[in-house]
């Protein structure tokens, strides 16, 4: 018995060892860092992929001054869906995409006018795609834009992806992936917003390379882009949302300007009903810390309090200024449609003569940097 045991076991093991059996060499794939979505004239998908050169990047003294330096290459498929287009491109490439390591999934402006429910089923459905490559949407050509040549980055695509990423220090943006916008638009508010992003000269005269701009957040109502917010909109959203990291707020009083660094936040929304109108209350709580001063003033309790009533007046305009934008869109931006059912398990009438918002604002000024006045 213990002689067919053991043989059993010898005899499972291979089994289990089948390792790497549905492996892709290096040399038979084209890895992609960016996927960008269009349609052309005649109605068809047309996708453009920025993939390696890892001839290129393998050797560190090359700089991406110039195409031929660059780290990535970029070429087009077209097809009657996105699948289609993607399987559309072996029949002008040699090697068989390889998207696992994808970053950045780009659409234009015009295809996310039409709605992009449908373009991102493949990207949340298909095993080889990542569901937190970012979402990003442009209004340039997608093919120029891929295929920018960067100043710092051999990979356009990673320096676009620490671009988003930098909303840590300025809380104008805010970098949505896959997942987060598809879970965004299924919420009872069905709204979703992404960076819209283009691109520009570094100087006036400059010409030869392009940085990435986020020029403003795009808006989407149920899969549609409806709108844009600047980025002093977006600052509101995030505030209501409690997603600020960091940021500058310039304060002016009187002839003076003080710019104040956010350095933590937090938020709650109430909500409440009375009379056949909805009430929601924002709590917000932000610490700055003093990081520049343009004034004669000296820094003093009356001063600092004044700072903070500013500081104060600056949050809520810029709530009731996204506030405003969400009525213009007809557009539940700050989804008060959630708090509201998750509270009284019905829909919200979003309409503003029904809604009414007040604002509470706690600032702190917690350091005054490293000079006395």
């Amino acid at each position: 018995m213990r002689r067919f045991v053991t043989a059993l076991i010898l005899l499972l093991i291979p089994v289990y060892l089948t390792g790497c059996w549905n492996r892709k060499e290096l040399n038979d794939i084209l890895i992609v860092q960016a996927v960008g979505v269009d349609k052309n004239k005649s109605g068809q998908f047309k996708l453009t992929y920025q993939v390696l050169k890892p001839k290129v990047l393998k050797n560190p003294t090359n700089l991406p001054s110039s195409s031929q330096q660059k780290g990535v290459w970029c070429f087009s498929s077209t097809g009657k869906s996105v699948f289609d287009a993607i399987r559309n491109a072996t029949l002008s490439c040699d090697k068989k995409l390889f998207f696992s390591h994808n970053k950045i999934v780009v659409i234009s402006e015009k295809v996310a006018h039409q709605g992009i429910e449908d373009i991102l089923d493949i990207f949340l459905r298909y095993h080889e795609f990542r569901p937190d490559a970012y979402l990003i949407i442009t209004s340039n050509d997608i093919e120029k834009f891929l295929d920018t040549t960067v100043p710092i980055e051999s990979i356009p695509a990673k320096e676009l992806e620490n671009v988003i990423k930098n909303y840590l220090a300025n809380a104008k943006t805010f970098p949505v992936r896959l997942y987060e916008f598809q879970k965004m638009s299924n919420t009872k508010s069905k709204t979703a917003f992404v960076p819209f992003v283009t691109t520009k000269s570094p100087l006036k005269q400059s010409s030869q390379t392009q940085i990435f701009y986020v020029e403003k957040m795009a808006v989407f109502d149920n899969y549609k882009l409806t709108g844009y917010l600047t980025h002093q909109q977006m600052r509101g959203l995030l505030w209501v949302a409690g997603k600020i990291k960091s940021g500058i707020y310039p304060v002016k009083i009187d002839k003076g300007l003080f710019s104040l660094e956010l350095i933590r936040n937090s938020s709650k929304v109430t909500v409440n009903k009375k009379e056949g109108k909805t009430f929601f209350t924002f709590r917000i709580i932000a610490e700055t810390n003093l990081g520049e001063k343009y004034s004669y003033y000296l820094i003093s309790s009356s001063l600092i309090e004044k700072i903070k009533k500013e500081l104060s007046k600056s949050i809520k305009s810029d709530i009731q200024n996204t506030l405003k934008k969400s009525f213009e869109l007809n557009c539940d931006i700050l989804h008060l449609g959630d708090i509201y059912y998750s509270s009284y398990r019905k829909p919200l009438k979003f309409d503003k003569n029904s809604i009414s918002v007040s604002i509470v604002v706690k600032p702190f000024i917690r350091r005054f940097g490293m000079m006395k006045e």
